[in-house]
């Protein structure tokens, strides 16, 4: 076989290793949103954290003017009385066991 024949798609054309311009600039759009979500959660949570060191109350404005408020329950919900949370996972683990299990069986 040639090289070139090697480098044929399925309809003909040669796939590009280069990315468009449009893939380039979608790539940095959610590269640039991810890194904004991770900057927010990080301050987010260095102001709970120290909202948490300080012992007066569950809010707290600090001299920059930021401020978290944490909202915990009084009183525990009724209608989630039975609720027990999901280890999903334990459920993957499982799952994968049981995937190997059953092949090994076949």
């Amino acid at each position: 076989m040639s090289g070139r024949s090697q480098m044929t798609a399925m309809n003909g054309k040669r796939p590009s290793s280069i990315p468009s311009r449009h893939q380039s600039e979608t790539v940095a759009q959610h590269f640039d949103l991810i890194k904004y979500i991770y900057d927010s959660w990080n301050t987010v949570s260095r102001e709970l954290d120290m909202c948490h060191n300080q012992p007066h109350s569950n809010s707290s404005s600090f001299r920059n003017g930021a401020s978290v408020t944490y909202y915990q329950e009084r009183e525990p919900n009724p209608q989630l009385k039975d609720f027990e949370p999901f280890n999903l996972e334990a459920w993957w683990g499982q799952r994968v066991v049981q995937s190997i299990t059953r092949n090994t069986n076949s």
